[in-house]
């Protein structure tokens, strides 16, 4: 058996087949990436060992045909860009193909559809866990800018991460599906440090430079303290420009991004945070459109796994969504609650169906689907209370992300607001802010919030406690004990009595 090529081999095309062009590593190692970081640092390692090749990314255009309708959103061809694995700048071909998918592409395949008069929506199918920073902001930019020529819709088909999630914030709507990801606003860069295998292998690599920075991220050598904060400056800018833009994509506050925490959002977790604006499929956004029945276009690794789009669209309302309808099962039950969207009695059913055939008798089976879809349309609806509840409170944002992922009904709300403004305002009072969430997400009360926090601050002050700390205690007084490792007056503090004592 032959050993695979080295790492060097394959990023020089020296391998067959070689897994992508040198340039590869050069634009993201690092650089700032808006990608997911686990999935990041996966397809980093995965193209520069071959497991990813160019046939794992797809960027195809297909066009399909809407059925005119009065209930339809439009009338003519719908434009659909699939884009699918991780993002560039630039087209990167070489011997392994045509390299990931690039923005360049993306925009020619847009502005082709924008400009085409015979299309009447554009829809962005995202299978992507994000890319590159550099060229996403002009490629979102563009797509925001062509808001209001025709609709411009996002379907996640099955997560758009990072940049994934810059393109589809753009858009005039995104959905969706109920497992469906979004998010992870943040930025990440990777630096490779291979001095410990070039000591163990033997080699000695000697730099010979001119200007102190010329160096600073060769792979070669350990970074160093200056470089790091300089690669981190990179990093925090990006972050701004990044928050700055889905705030303005999405009308919301860039506090509320920031306090996502680069975090990933589901389904009605989503739609709740603001992240995405409704929950839908292929067959629910494509009828809304005006084109009900047509299969979604293939995409790399679809063979084979209709069942799950299957099972998503059977909860999907029978007949298309008028424009401004959410037209998912979960949807439905939210409007019906909040008193938006009045349901047919059955006596106006039965004055209304009175020429109609009887209808056959639910199976048990049938019956059964039918309480099951009750229940997680009912889930769903008091999922979307919660949040438009919780939002009203005017928490901090940090605060009010924690306080959905706990409340588990909608008359718990009003008790749970009051429990964590009351731990909001004993942190801050302690000087303790940062610990608020930890708090609230555990669902500790106001009397044991206070009695933790007494106790932690008891255990990192001068004096010795006895006392065996709870587990919570423990932990909140490690983080106040680090907290205060960072503040300059208790570090100077502590420096002086050590000086006293040695006297």
């Amino acid at each position: 058996m032959k050993n695979p090529p080295g790492v060097l081999a394959r990023l020089f095309g020296r391998a067959k087949p070689a897994p992508v062009v040198s340039s590869l590593a050069t634009a993201v190692l690092n650089r700032p990436l808006l990608a997911d970081r686990a999935t990041a640092e996966a397809m980093v390692n995965a193209y520069l060992t071959g497991d990813v090749t160019s046939l794992d990314t797809q960027l195809t255009t297909d066009r399909v045909s809407a059925t005119p309708a009065p209930e339809a959103e439009t009338a003519g061809q719908i434009g659909v860009i699939n884009i699918s694995g991780g993002l560039v700048n630039r087209p990167m071909p070489g011997a392994s193909g045509a390299g990931p998918v690039s923005y360049t592409a993306i925009r020619d395949a847009f502005d082709e559809l924008i400009e085409d008069d015979g299309i009447s929506a554009v829809v962005f199918r995202l299978e992507t866990p994000g890319g590159m920073a550099s060229g996403l902001f002009d490629m979102s930019d563009r797509i925001f800018a062509a808001r209001g020529r025709k609709p411009i819709h996002a379907l996640v088909d099955d997560y758009a991460y990072s940049a994934g999630y810059g393109l589809a914030a753009a858009c005039d709507e995104i959905w969706v599906s109920r497992t469906g990801g979004v998010g992870s606003v943040g930025v990440c860069a990777f630096h490779y440090d291979w001095s410990g295998n070039d000591a163990q292998i033997g080699l000695k690599v000697t730099p010979i430079y001119a200007g102190e920075q010329k160096i600073d991220f060769n792979p070669h050598f350990p970074m160093s303290e200056q470089a790091q904060a300089r690669a981190q400056e990179d990093v925090d800018r990006t972050y701004a420009l990044f928050v700055k833009s889905i705030a303005q994509y999405r009308e919301m506050d860039e506090e509320s991004v920031r306090a996502t925490q680069a975090g990933v959002f589901y389904g009605e977790r989503a739609v709740a945070a603001g992240m995405a604006t409704r929950l839908g499929t292929w067959d629910d956004l494509i009828a809304h459109l005006g084109a009900p029945g047509v299969d979604a276009p293939a995409q790399a690794g679809d063979e084979g796994d209709d069942a799950g789009d299957a099972e998503l669209a059977a909860s999907s309302l029978a007949r298309p969504a008028q424009a401004g309808e959410i037209s998912d099962t979960a949807a439905h039950a939210a409007a019906l609650a909040a008193g938006t969207l009045t349901e047919i009695t059955a006596d106006e059913k039965a004055n209304g169906d009175a020429n109609a055939a009887p209808a056959e008798p639910a199976t048990p089976a049938a019956a059964a689907d039918a309480t099951a879809a009750e229940a997680e349309a009912a889930r769903h609806a008091a999922a979307g209370q919660i949040a438009t509840a919780v939002r009203a409170a005017g928490l901090a944002p940090d605060l009010t992300v924690a306080l959905m992922d706990y409340v588990q009904t909608p008359e718990a709300v009003a008790v749970e607001v009051e429990r964590a403004q009351g731990i909001a305002d004993l942190c801050r009072a302690t000087h303790t802010r940062s610990l608020a969430v930890d708090l609230i997400k555990s669902g500790a009360t106001i009397e044991q919030a206070r009695a933790q926090l007494d106790g932690a601050t008891a255990s990192v002050g001068d004096e010795l406690v006895t006392a065996q700390p709870t587990q919570s205690t423990a932990v909140v007084a490690a983080a106040l004990k680090q907290q205060q490792g960072l503040d300059p007056n208790h570090v100077y503090a502590n420096r002086s009595k050590n000086r006293g004592s040695k006297k």
